[in-house]
């Protein structure tokens, strides 16, 4: 019978394997913003084929939508959305799951929604995760602000 080396499950997660997830989970908005965009453009195509909506002559459908205010808050909303869902329901989004990481509270439980939203708005667009390099602890400036932790589950 073959052991496996485990991650202990309360180990920081260090510098290269927060980028690793953040590469994934960025590949994953830039989809979720291309769906977005996609069924938005649809809706102002057929809008406007049927006579709810009427262009300026020479207007296109894209130049039309980019300078909606509604259509960014959509698509960065669902942006918004993704990270806190999986953060809250499963503490783990996309790129985590694959680099064995989860997010959670310092007992172990998931973090609530306001703590996502923090986490979210503090992390600088993946730049608060520079942090880790700095601290014994691997934690990064949303962890802090967040009150919870970043984690290295063992495999499985």
């Amino acid at each position: 019978m073959s052991q496996t080396t485990a991650v202990s499950p309360q180990r920081g997660a260090g510098f290269f394997r927060r980028l690793g997830a953040f590469i994934y989970d960025s590949l994953m908005t830039v989809a979720i913003a291309m769906v977005v965009s996609m069924l938005c453009l649809a809706l102002v195509a057929v809008s406007n084929s049927i006579g709810l909506l009427k262009l300026p002559e020479g207007m296109e459908h894209s130049s039309y939508l980019v300078a909606q205010i509604w259509f960014q808050g959509l698509v960065w909303g669902s942006i918004i959305l993704f990270y806190v869902w999986f953060w809250h329901n499963h503490g783990q989004t996309i790129g985590m799951r694959a680099w064995r990481l989860r997010v959670q509270n310092y007992d172990g439980s998931n973090i609530s929604y306001t703590q996502a939203l923090i986490r979210l708005f503090t992390a600088a667009l993946g730049l608060g995760n520079l942090m880790v390099l700095l601290t014994k602890d691997n934690t990064a400036f949303q962890d802090i602000w967040g009150k919870c932790q970043v984690v290295t589950l063992a495999k499985k």
